[in-house]
């Protein structure tokens, strides 16, 4: 079995489940970024007709994990280091208006809720569950921005999840490590319990930008190698 090959998938009628095993595949590097999806050796292996297949690409393109080149076929996006810069400078801008809205409208019903969450990502983490760990770390992130009350923050949050997933494995894979420590979240938990907003929004922002030059230097690594591969291609052609 080569490295990407996908398990059969029974029922031909879940794009859903299609949508998942592909996200999970490029979160575990198994399609790295600007790898071309084979869409006939992927139908085949999950032995699902290629229209689910495509139905799910598409879902997975408006997502923003893959993207979809006119004759030319559907890649995973390339990462580059100006992707995470905006995606990170815009997460720690967000979080922190989210915090600030969130902060009068904490309830029993919120902290319970940060609790189950925050069980969520120890129990993915104990499992070594790199994927499961990710999901379930923005799950946490996300309920500050659920319970800010505001339609848009919570839209463009939705908006920039999937990109923070595959950044998130992206970081992982840079410090060669499945899963973070499992206490990494115990500090953000407590504070967004307490009674010190600015607290909570600084630790935010730190937390955001922990490793954060750890996974550019592993992003312009990428682009490197990217930029390196495509010149040695275009260097056989010549010579060819």
């Amino acid at each position: 079995m080569s490295k990407t090959d996908f398990d059969p998938i029974i029922d031909t009628t879940r794009r859903a489940e299609i949508v998942a095993l592909l996200k999970r595949a490029v979160l575990t590097g198994k399609l790295e970024p600007g790898q071309k999806l084979n869409e006939l050796r992927i139908s085949e292996q999950m032995r699902v007709s290629r229209a689910p297949l495509r139905e799910a690409m598409r879902e997975l393109v408006q997502e923003g994990i893959l993207t979809s080149i006119p004759y030319a076929g559907t890649f995973v996006i390339e990462v580059t280091a100006k992707d995470i810069e905006d995606a990170y400078s815009l997460n720690q801008v967000l979080d922190e208006f989210a915090i600030e809205r969130t902060w009068p409208n904490r309830t029993k019903q919120f902290v319970a809720e940060l609790d189950r969450r925050h069980d969520a990502v120890k129990r993915a983490t104990l499992n070594v569950d790199t994927t499961g760990q990710i999901e379930a770390a923005l799950q946490l992130h996300s309920l500050i921005h659920e319970w800010a009350d505001h339609s848009l923050l919570l839209d463009t949050w939705l908006r920039l999840t999937s990109r923070l997933q595959m950044y998130f494995a992206l970081h992982q894979r840079a410090r060669n490590e499945p899963v973070p420590a499992i206490d990494v979240h115990e500090e953000y938990v407590r504070l967004l319990k307490g009674n010190d907003m600015k607290a909570a929004q600084r630790h935010a922002r730190e937390h955001i930008a922990l490793d954060f030059e750890e996974l550019v230097a592993f992003a312009k690594n990428l682009e490197q190698r990217g930029a390196g591969d495509k010149s040695g291609a275009k260097r056989k052609r010549i010579d060819t």
